[in-house]
């Protein structure tokens, strides 16, 4: 027997799922163990695994053939600041950059109602003060030719003072992805004077036109990559001691994964590594049923992800906003908000309204029904509702307080002036607007339509409550992808990416496409993406080459396109296709009112994705379901305000079965909610299928 196993840690859970060779799929959780040693969460959570899967956790180490691994730690460094001291080397003159920002510095990433708050608001605290930003002499063009060269002594002078208070350096001088010779050549004095510290270049970490963004991804490399390291060192040689065989893959933002002493050097690509994984995991799962257009929806402990696939295929973006600094990398289109089962509710005190999040209970100290926590969150006003059965939580390892739970909402009651179960249904009717806000932001804000799609819930919390987001929303199918494996998708779909890395060079040729200048692009970034694959330990015949080009209308900045590239020799045939695909993108977007004759398209970036095929998760086939309910219990509904007797099942349909709303079905890992006049049915891949609209009115 073997297996292949995913991890990923969250907010608040850490999730383990392992696939052995016959197909069957084995799930384990356990609580973070962020704020003492991220390790110790892993290892309680694989060994949970390894119980699941009738192994010890050394006889599943030892029998396993892939691992991979999502993480937080990154994201963690950076809202909590708890990153490394960076000193950053910047072309004399352009010291500021990170200190000047944008214009709209001070609002990127801001909640939408303080846009207009000025008071509000204000520029982040500087990732780098300015007594550790340093200048050198030198200039490169844009062309990429060397105006004025390195004084490699007059550097050392400026970088050995530096060295003695940082812990990281960042090098980010202007136009040096166009020719990156001073920034390698400063890396070199960097090593010279300090040997081991961690050092990251801007024309290797973002390698793309935009002085700012490209500082912050490169300052956000350094920043976070010291404990990165560490803590995937620490995690490697804790699963190697337990009998790991198998070299350990890291999860990139970007949906593929790559080896640990790769990943090292580029932590900033784990930022948001594991909701990549959750879509990852969706369209894994999409190619087997058919669904061309998905909505991914993964709602945790901390937070709600909502990602796209279109047309089969995940939507990809280069900008990401983090702590309100803006960067581009290469990564699957996620956007998150802090809406999961531990954000917190309260009264504003100035409207008297009910607000829930965006702070979280995490998991230490946990909502009050975990017994540590004292207030209220959305996974209290759960138990409260009779959602979760305080005894059955988490296939009975965790026991939960309702009285705990009961006095915390109430709480929220009294100042609120609510009943009980007013209260408490308030909360989980605000947490699931607040989602279906979100998803109307990735869909009806972007020309598409929600209703045109399929709809899959994961994460812990996501199948409890999709029937209400989801019907909110007008969506008639939601997908909960392999019933209780849906509380840990992101973690299978960790396990089920191939290895990737994404490789970008800035360009501008406009139509009719010059394909000398095209073929010179591909072919240098084709060349080095092998190269670099080859060096990560694959062989160069295993190395699949994907081509992406991001265009545009001349001058026009806000609408970029990201078309596929056909493969094959880059002739004429090649720029009518890519003239043929810009309109046909642009029209569906914008509308073919939209389309310009007096502008020429553009190409402003060409992307090279390297992927080699790993073994591969193979989905999940149905083993024997519910047929009855096992037990009856009273349900507070939201949406019908009344407390209605509910039917309860310790497991998934069976086969061929409907279970029609209102009922619960309790997994080990989570539970799915079907609402009155909703139904339920598990398809041919043990996915269950929630069927939302016949939902009565409310009372």
């Amino acid at each position: 027997m073997s297996y292949t196993i995913g991890v990923d840690i969250g907010g608040t859970f850490s999730d383990c799922v392992a696939v052995d060779d016959q197909g069957r799929v084995f799930n384990g959780k356990a609580l973070s163990t962020h704020a003492t040693n991220p390790v110790e969460g892993v290892l309680e959570g694989l060994t949970r695994l390894a119980e699941e899967a009738g192994e010890t956790l050394e006889s599943l180490l030892t029998a396993t053939s892939e691992f991979s691994h999502g993480t937080t730690i990154g994201t963690n460094l950076m809202v909590e600041r708890k990153g490394a001291r960076v000193g950053l080397v910047a072309t004399k003159g352009h010291g500021d950059a990170l200190q000047i920002m944008r214009g709209r510095g001070r609002t990127a990433g801001v909640a939408a109602d303080l846009l207009l708050n000025v008071r509000a608001t204000d520029k982040p605290a500087p990732l780098v003060p300015h007594r550790d930003v340093v200048e050198v002499a030198e200039r490169v063009l844009a062309d990429g030719s060397v105006l004025a060269a390195l004084d490699d002594d007059a550097a050392r002078e400026i970088l050995r003072p530096l060295l003695e208070n940082v812990d990281a350096v960042s090098i980010s001088l202007i136009w040096a992805f166009r020719n990156p010779v001073h920034e390698q050549r400063l890396r070199e004095l960097v090593h010279e004077i300090r040997p081991d510290i961690f050092v990251s270049i801007s024309s290797e970490t973002a390698p793309r036109l935009g002085e700012y963004e490209r500082t912050v991804a490169t300052v956000i490399n350094s920043y976070v990559g010291p404990a990165s390291s560490r803590y995937l060192g620490a995690l490697e040689t804790a699963l190697q001691e337990r009998g790991l065989k198998t070299p350990v893959f890291i999860m990139q933002s970007n949906g593929g994964v790559l080896p640990v002493e790769t990943a090292r050097h580029r932590p900033v690509q784990t930022i948001g590594s594991g909701p990549a994984g959750g879509l990852a995991g969706t369209a894994f799962i999409a190619r087997r049923t058919g669904h061309k257009n998905v909505i991914a929806t993964d709602m945790g402990g901390t937070s709600f992800e909502v990602g796209l696939l279109v047309d089969g295929r995940p939507v990809l973006t280069s900008e990401k906003i983090i702590d309100q600094y803006t960067f581009k990398i290469p990564q699957l289109d996620v956007r998150s908000i802090a809406c999961g089962g531990g954000s917190i509710a309260r009264v504003d005190q100035h409207s008297g309204g009910l607000r829930v999040g965006p702070e979280s209970a995490g998991s230490n100290p946990g909502p009050a029904c975990y017994g540590t926590g004292t207030l209220p969150t959305v996974t209290d006003a759960d138990v409260v509702l009779g959602f979760i059965d305080p005894d059955r939580f988490l296939g009975s390892a965790m026991k939960l307080d309702k009285a705990a739970a009961v006095a915390a909402v109430q709480k929220i009651a009294e100042e609120a002036e609510l009943s009980l179960e007013q209260a408490a249904s308030g909360i989980l009717r605000v947490n699931s607007h607040s989602a279906a806000i979100l998803i109307r932001q990735r869909t009806i804000e972007q020309g598409l339509d929600p209703r045109d799609f399929a709809l899959y819930a994961f994460g812990g919390a996501g199948p409890l409550h999709a029937f209400a987001f989801a019907h909110e929303l007008d969506i008639d199918q939601v997908v909960i992808p392999m019933g209780n494996g849906a509380s840990t998708l992101s973690a299978y779909g960790i396990a089920a990416s191939d290895a990737m890395e994404v490789f970008e060079e800035e360009c501008a040729i406009r139509a009719p496409f010059d394909t000398d200048a095209l073929a010179d692009v591909i072919g240098r970034l084709e060349e080095r993406a092998v190269k670099q694959m080859v060096a990560a330990g694959f062989k160069e015949e295993q190395v699949r080459l994907t081509r992406t080009a991001q265009a545009r209308y001349a001058e026009q900045y806000l609408q970029e396109l990201n078309l596929p590239v056909p493969s094959g020799p880059v002739d004429e045939s090649f720029s009518d296709t890519l003239s043929a695909t810009f309109a046909e993108e642009y029209s569906r977007l914008y509308s073919a009112t939209a389309l310009s004759v007096l502008h020429a398209s553009e190409i402003f970036t060409i992307r090279v994705m390297a992927s080699v095929p790993l073994q591969t998760a193979p989905t999940a086939t149905p083993t024997a379901g519910e047929t009855e309910p096992a037990r009856e219990r009273e349900v507070f509904w939201p949406g019908h305000e009344r407390w209605i007797p509910t039917n309860v099942y310790d497991g998934p349909p069976a086969l061929g079965v409907t279970i029609q709303g209102p009922a619960l079905v309790q997994l080990p890992h989570t539970t799915i909610a079907v609402a009155p006049g909703q139904s339920l049915e598990t398809d041919t891949y043990a996915n269950c299928i929630l069927h939302t609209q016949k939902q009565e009115t409310r009372a």
